[in-house]
């Protein structure tokens, strides 16, 4: 029995140094591992930095989106506007009589024949001027 307690000592003495020589090397690699938190540390801090200007960016850019849109969504009614009263002014022409119709244009082109003869008159006159 004595040799059993001798033997189970030695064991305990065996597994107490190697105890101790295996923590001393567990502590070496926490500082390598604490070195290697920090430098990721770092780079997520500078990818959280690079990110924040992004977002800044993407904001200006919807901004802008958005003022756009509004633009085009203006000129989309205004196009559907033109759109309708046009369509209502055709249809106008299209109920117009024979009579409305000469009417109309004997309006519309008074003004312009009325000029013709005017600048007609003033070229001939101007002619006979210089002669």
């Amino acid at each position: 029995m004595k040799i059993v307690k001798n033997i189970i000592l030695v064991v305990l003495i065996i597994l107490c140094g190697y105890n101790l020589f295996t923590n001393n090397g567990i502590r070496t690699d926490v500082a390598m591992y604490n070195q290697k938190i920090d430098s990721i540390q770092k780079e997520i801090d500078s990818v959280e930095n690079e990110n924040k200007i992004l977002n800044q960016h993407i904001t200006q850019v919807d901004n802008e989106i958005n003022k756009v849109e509004g633009s085009v969504t203006n000129v989309y009614k205004n196009i559907t506007e033109i759109k309708n009263n046009t369509h209502e002014k055709v249809t106008a022409v299209n109920d117009y009589t024979i009579h409305d119709l000469l009417k109309f244009f004997a309006d519309r082109y008074e003004s312009n024949v009325s000029e013709t003869r005017l600048d007609s008159t003033t070229i001939t006159t101007n002619n006979k001027i210089s002669h």
